[in-house]
């Protein structure tokens, strides 16, 4: 009876799961199915509401006007350069940063780690200002690399630490065995330690990746050129004071969303177990 009534219990707990998994599942795709049903329809098909199976299509005509209206040539080349540069930038520093604080033992070396993770807190809203006479210092103002450069700053708290936490995952015994193999701290780390982090630098590169594509309130802060700004700028040409294209605007967001898609499914085979890696030990 107990094994019965166990049994009872844990196939009622699978159902429930996968429940609140489809749930989620529906809650997390019906916004995106919703943009690219409306980026197929016609300018007449789109005032009829999102949930509607489109009565006219107008597929490659709506990418093609969206990518002319939106200026997307242009804007995708900035973007694509802040976030190259960011992810290059973010994974150099946090790469080694992270290995020092998980390997090395130095006279404060928690002290720092422990004001690194609290500069996590500070809102970005708080330092804008500072930031602003900062880069005007460094000449960096209405500059994409001074807004990569800003980006690898203010993000380099989250990657030091997930790098930290991979790291610390590594056994030691691997290290001691390179060093009494006659490799320096240098050899140690480019030829042990560095050949397994992949793991945990595709999931870097993704959440990095992304933060630096859609972040649009920085360059909006510090760039006064319009010809600089970021490819989320270009989704303002399909709204006016009183009507807004909502196809083409559905089309724009599937063009502006689509290289970070690309960049997800090229690492995401190693996201998943580079999250879970860098979790292993604190």
């Amino acid at each position: 009876m107990k094994s019965n009534s166990k049994s009872k219990n844990q196939a009622i707990g699978k159902v429930l799961i996968y429940i609140v998994l489809i749930i989620a599942l529906i809650y997390t795709l019906l916004p995106f199915a919703t943009i690219l049903l409306t980026s197929f329809r016609s300018s007449k098909d789109a005032v009829r509401g999102p949930f509607t199976w489109p009565q006219e299509w107008s597929i490659i005509r709506n990418y093609i006007e969206a990518w002319q209206i939106g200026k997307f040539s242009k804007y995708l080349l900035n973007s694509l350069y802040m976030m190259v540069f960011t992810v290059l930038g973010t994974l150099l520093v946090a790469t080694l940063a992270g290995y020092s604080f998980a390997k090395f033992r130095y006279p404060g070396r928690n002290l720092l780690y422990y004001i690194l993770l609290i500069g996590m807190m500070i809102p970005f809203q708080t330092i804008m200002l500072p930031l602003y006479f900062t880069l005007k210092s460094m000449g960096l103002l209405n500059s994409l690399t001074g807004i990569a450069l800003l980006s690898i700053g203010t993000g380099e708290g989250f990657a030091i630490m997930m790098m930290r936490s991979f790291f610390v995952s590594i056994p030691d015994s691997m290290i001691e065995a390179a060093r009494l193999d006659g490799c320096s701290e240098l050899g140690v780390l480019t030829r042990v330690i560095l050949p397994n982090t992949f793991p945990a630098w595709s999931s870097l590169i993704v959440i990095t990746a992304m933060g630096s594509w859609n972040n649009l309130l920085a360059p909006m802060i510090y760039i006064f050129k319009q010809e600089k700004y970021p490819i989320p700028y270009a989704l303002y040409a399909f709204q006016s004071a009183h009507t807004t294209d909502y196809q083409l605007l559905a089309a724009g967001m599937m063009i502006s969303i689509l290289p970070i898609i690309v960049v997800y499914i090229l690492f995401q085979s190693s996201f998943q177990s580079g999250i879970m890696a860098g979790a292993v030990k604190g």
